[in-house]
């Protein structure tokens, strides 16, 4: 039939979706965002009300002329437009076995190739500037006190902030002078930390001090049952403008919640971690992705050596050794 979309998008929703897939609320949200917009893209663009939009619609020249507006009238970054992109390509996966009439353009936007992604430079604070930020938050007051177990926590577990507030006082454990924190990643996926000794008793300290039970938040929020991911993210920017007070060389720092994140791999690095056990301590499913804190170190050293022999590198500081003359002859002689 025609007008078969809406009941294809229902089903996506309800039935893919929760078929043991396992998806955090904020990529559902994700999902669902990049429909509401294609929608209204629709509407405005092509005079389609969303009640009247079907499978005819749905074209890789839609897709591809919407992904455009995204990325030049609403100025969304290369990968939130491929956020948005695999949103309708799931779809597409989903369709084809519903739809197989539409198998060939369905393909078509599943083929619509993802925008290439400006690498950035990893921000990542060293441990001397993490101990600023803690000495930025007033033990004296119960809020200093909060914030101060927040950076602590952010630094030493490497969550991410929506990790963070959403932890219970059920979530960490202390048996035989062994202390852990279970952590909810994305994806519902589970895993288990040690933690380190000052901060397991910092956070004994605050528990008790709050009198919160095995059930409660450890971050409370105001008329909500935990701190939001922006409370906690405007905690911590408090926190930055109060420790750059001190130390101007923050000021130029780039300081949120995720910078801890990096912060504590690649403090873990310089510790001689191997980035394996980095990947299963951040929660990363592939260890590609936790190989930018591999590059990031690689461009610190060689930052370090250019300055320990300038000569060599001077006005050339981003070259990297290359093997002279014949490769064979090279690994011959090994």
């Amino acid at each position: 039939m025609r007008n078969d979309f809406p009941g294809l998008v229902e089903g996506f929703f309800l039935q893919w979706m929760d078929a043991g897939r396992h998806l955090s609320p904020q990529t559902i949200a994700s999902y669902r965002d990049a429909f509401v917009l294609l929608l209204r893209w629709l509407r405005d663009e092509r005079g389609i009300p969303a009640t009247e939009v079907c499978m005819d619609d749905l074209t890789a020249e839609n897709v591809d002329a919407f992904l455009l507006y995204l990325a030049e009238e609403r100025g969304n970054s290369a990968s939130t437009v491929n956020c948005r992109l695999a949103a309708l390509k799931a779809f597409c996966a989903y369709a084809a076995y519903r739809a197989p009439d539409r198998l060939l353009e369905l393909k078509r936007v599943s083929d619509i190739p993802r925008r290439t992604e400006k690498r950035r430079e990893v921000d990542y604070l060293t441990r001397e500037e993490v101990g600023w930020l803690l000495a930025a938050c007033d033990l004296a007051t119960a809020r200093g006190r909060e914030d101060h177990l927040i950076v602590s926590m952010l630094f030493s577990t490497g969550a991410r902030v929506s990790e963070l507030v959403s932890l219970r006082v059920c979530d960490f454990e202390s048996r035989g002078g062994r202390h852990v924190v279970r952590i909810l990643g994305k994806g519902r996926k589970e895993r288990t930390l040690p933690m380190w000794p000052e901060v397991a008793r910092e956070l004994s300290a605050f528990t008790r001090e709050r009198g919160l039970g095995d059930g409660d938040y450890i971050f409370a929020g105001r008329n909500v049952e935990h701190m939001s991911r922006s409370g906690a993210r405007s905690r911590i920017d408090a926190i930055a403008r109060r420790a750059a007070a001190a130390h101007p060389q923050l000021a130029g720092k780039r300081i949120s919640a995720h910078v801890f994140r990096h912060s504590c791999a690649m403090s873990m690095l310089d510790s001689g971690v191997d980035l394996s056990t980095i990947a299963i301590w951040l929660g990363h499913e592939n260890v590609q992705t936790t190989h930018k804190y591999m590059v990031a170190d690689m461009a610190r050293k060689e930052a370090a050596l250019s300055k320990v022999h300038p000569g060599e590198t001077s006005g050339n500081a981003h070259v990297r050794y290359a093997p002279r003359g014949d490769i064979l002859e090279f690994l011959m002689s090994l």
